[in-house]
């Protein structure tokens, strides 16, 4: 059964696609799996942050 997820398209140059590549390979992770792993860090991150930068509002 496919997945029901939404979808998007990612273009990269090609110095960027090998290195993913390369990365994927050292993981042992396909490049989806490793640019899901990628976007799903840099989510919680930037989620951290702004959650960071509500309590300095609110404490002021």
């Amino acid at each position: 059964m496919p997945s029901q997820k939404p979808r998007i398209t990612l273009r990269l140059d090609q110095e960027d696609i090998d290195y993913l590549d390369n990365w994927a390979k050292d993981e042992f992770l396909t490049v989806p799996q490793l640019t899901r792993v990628i976007v799903k860090k840099a989510i919680a991150e930037h989620a951290k942050s702004k959650s960071k930068g509500e309590s300095k509002k609110e404490s002021t």
